[in-house]
């Protein structure tokens, strides 16, 4: 009875020894035995279901080429690949990761459009438990161009065009109205815009002093990484101090820009400037007009006396090979395993050359007139869009080149007109980034009379312009005999589609 008396002695001792805190610990200790008990007792009760969706609400664009659906437990694949269904129609192919699926896409999705992705009656794989209904949104970017203003307040203005809801299609004014823009590139984020402008009352030795600016646009493709800029931030790139700068190139991963530099003091120093992303400016030593740069910054195709050279960008461009008796470079694929050259031939014709990655050359056709302008078709590029002219006789009875858009298909070797273009002696390309669709300009011009007069490459002053939508049909052989109808959608000059 003694040995009982101090045993509980000695428990209300080690009570009142006990602090607030060891307690406060016992009681998180038996509320999760409680609930690993609780849920032992009654098993797992979380529904069989999408446990993660990668592009849920989303705006995606034509570099997002997969998609992924997680789920909560092992599926029964082959239930799954026959149950979703997306709306539109995306078509693609599925594989699989463990609980994962990979889908993708076989096409880049259409711009401008909202999908839905939808899955029901799908089974586990071990037991009969359907997954629970499964509805998300995913939409594409918005079908946007950028064009040079002709008249009124936009007069030599860059401009933001929003057709998504044709419509209701939406205006955004870039530039001030002190610089006059002339040319531009558009960034693959879409975020910023590169221009070439100049301010029409400062001027040297009477030449207009073109800068280089970049623009920003207001789109903000991923906020999660980047903070948005509102539209119309201005920063200069490149000045007109020394040399002026007659035109660039932006290469399509936006890391590398180049520009023909001419000399303010010698008008014999005139070569190719190299500008990569820390902004460093590098004289490539090499003159050159007419330049294209291979996809990923790598390269450049410069039009040269004899032929094009084809230069490594890596170094100091001392790498290089040279494509003889060929006239100029036209333009890379997306990948940029195909470039596309126009070549001079010794019986005054003009052919179309592809160029692959292993320096095989294909002819693609052969023409007594110029061959202005090619831009790939981007689903499976094996098809070109390409602006050709052609000897017409007008009502004075006088011969007069006028440019035509064909396509031509790589694999068949085949070269079908698609649509003539009268009264169009400067005309533009754009092919939209989904390849549904084709933006083209056609301008009215006359002699310059001002400074602040809108030109075109050939120094002739633009009068009027005109920018034109062009729905591209499908070029199944059956349907090679519908006709075609452009659209016009406003007035402008150079347009060309945001990526």
């Amino acid at each position: 009875m003694v040995n009982l008396l101090k045993k509980n002695l000695k428990i209300k001792d080690w009570l009142k020894n006990f602090r607030q805190f060891d307690w406060i610990v016992m009681g998180c200790i038996l509320l999760l035995m409680v609930a690993i008990l609780t849920l032992l007792a009654m098993g797992d009760k979380v529904p069989f279901q999408v446990q993660y969706f990668s592009w849920e609400g989303k705006k995606v664009g034509v570099k997002d080429k997969t998609f992924t659906l997680s789920f909560n437990r092992s599926v029964n694949t082959k239930s799954v690949e026959k149950n979703l269904i997306i709306t539109p129609p995306l078509d693609g192919r599925i594989s699989w990761q463990g609980r994962s699926l990979i889908y993708t896409l076989n096409n880049p999705p259409i711009y401008g459009t909202n999908y839905q992705i939808k899955l029901d009656n799908v089974q586990l794989s071990y037991k009969d438990e359907k997954i629970k209904s499964f509805v998300s949104l995913f939409s594409t970017r918005d079908r946007v161009l950028a064009y040079i203003g002709i008249e009124g307040e936009e007069k030599g203005r860059l401009i933001l065009y929003n057709i998504t809801n044709i419509n209701q299609p939406q205006k955004t004014i870039l530039t001030p109205p002190d610089l006059i823009v002339t040319n531009y590139k558009i960034y693959p984020n879409s975020e910023k815009i590169i221009f070439s402008a100049f301010e029409p009352n400062i001027r040297r030795n009477g030449l207009a002093r073109q800068e280089l600016y970049t623009v920003t646009t207001g789109f903000n493709v991923d906020p999660s990484k980047t903070p948005s800029q509102r539209a119309g931030r201005l920063r200069r790139i490149l000045d007109s101090q020394e040399y002026q700068n007659t035109n660039f190139a932006l290469s399509k991963n936006g890391k590398v820009i180049v520009v023909q530099r001419v000399n303010q003091r010698n008008k014999n120093d005139q070569s190719l400037w190299l500008i990569k992303e820390n902004n460093q400016i590098i004289s490539l030593g090499i003159p050159g007009s007419e330049f294209v740069i291979s996809p990923d910054g790598k390269s450049l195709a410069v039009s040269q006396q004899g032929g094009i050279r084809m230069i490594s960008l890596g170094g100091d461009g001392s790498n290089s090979r040279i494509f003889e008796n060929y006239e100029r470079p036209l333009g890379f694929s997306s990948n940029g395993e195909k470039l596309v050259l126009v070549k001079d031939n010794v019986d005054y014709t003009r052919s179309l050359v592809v160029v692959s990655q292993n320096g095989e050359n294909k002819e693609l056709f052969r023409s007594p007139y110029p061959i202005l302008e090619c831009e790939f078709e981007p689903r499976d590029e094996q098809l070109l869009y390409c602006l050709k002219t052609d000897l017409v006789e007008g009502e004075n009875g006088q011969y007069r080149q006028e440019p035509f858009l064909s396509v031509v298909d790589l694999k068949q070797g085949t070269d079908f007109p698609l649509l003539a273009l009268p009264n169009s002696e400067n005309v533009m390309l754009s092919m939209s980034p989904d390849g549904v669709a084709l933006l083209f300009d056609q301008v009215v011009t006359t002699s310059p009379q001002s400074s602040t007069d809108l030109l075109t490459t050939e120094k002739q002053a633009i009068a009027d312009g005109q920018v034109w939508l062009l729905s591209l049909p499908d070029l199944k052989e059956e349907n090679k005999s519908l006709k075609i109808q452009p659209q016009e959608l406003i007035f402008g000059f150079k347009p060309q589609w945001l990526p």
